[in-house]
């Protein structure tokens, strides 16, 4: 992986450190996104044998194609990540982030369609069904996605507030203090999903600092030992 560094000036230790951390973020990123990837396909098929005991629709098969393709780009996306060293990808952390995020984005359009265009028009356990399933998703999978910050809302924007609106102002007429309250409980998850963010964030450069400061001590422990230093103490002259 590629990670290019600012010519030396004043500003070069703050830059280095921001570049490792963002680096450390997309690493915590990729390292969940395989599961989320995973299960989001399981969960495509397992909503397909719901809409199969009221017979599947063409509007049924297009949703699951759709499903079937975001799978296959996310989890070859992860491949990709993994195997960039052997298959001479030089990519940048911040290439890896944006096509982390765009997948995301997709998946969120598919969980976006299932509470719009595929909402069960007879009210009953399905269309239940139907906002719970956009719910788990999204809201499992903040601490997921939250090492980089346009992850989350990339998946819990176009799922959620398309199908609120849907639900609350256009299905069965307008329902003004439901929809704004629906609304509101969806704004708050994509808050602590940014807040989740920040922390890990905060963790990471905290995390780099340190590492930095061990290094700084071992070379001045060479140093003054007149010799190399190993780590555990050991010292050994030239």
């Amino acid at each position: 992986m590629k990670t290019t560094f600012p010519p030396g000036d004043r500003d070069a230790a703050a830059s280095a450190s921001a570049y490792e951390v963002e680096a450390l973020q997309v690493a915590e990123l990729f390292r969940n996104l395989p599961v989320g990837a995973a299960s989001a396909f399981f969960g495509t098929l397992l909503c397909m044998a719901v809409f199969m005991e009221d017979g599947l629709r063409d509007s049924h098969i297009a949703w699951f194609a759709y499903g079937v393709t975001v799978a296959v780009l996310r989890l070859g996306l992860c491949w990709l990540y993994r195997n960039s060293a052997s298959l001479g990808l030089d990519l940048d952390t911040g290439t890896w982030a944006m096509f982390a995020v765009l997948g995301n984005l997709l998946a969120g359009v598919q969980w976006g369609l299932l509470g719009t265009w595929l909402f069960p028009e007879v009210p009953g356990y399905r269309q239940s069904f139907v906002m719970m399933v956009i719910t788990c998703f999204v809201g499992g999978s903040i601490t997921a996605y939250a090492a980089v910050r346009w992850a989350h809302p990339a998946l819990s924007i176009p799922a959620t507030f398309p199908a609120t609106a849907y639900i609350f102002f256009f299905d069965s007429g307008v329902h003004y203090m439901a929809g704004f309250t629906a609304l509101f409980f969806s704004a708050m998850v994509l808050y602590y999903a940014l807040r989740e963010t920040e922390q890990i964030a905060q963790r990471l450069r905290a995390d780099v600092r340190v590492h930095r400061q061990l290094k700084n001590l071992e070379s001045e422990v060479r140093t003054r030992s007149g010799g190399w230093y190993a780590p555990g103490g050991m010292t050994r002259r030239s």
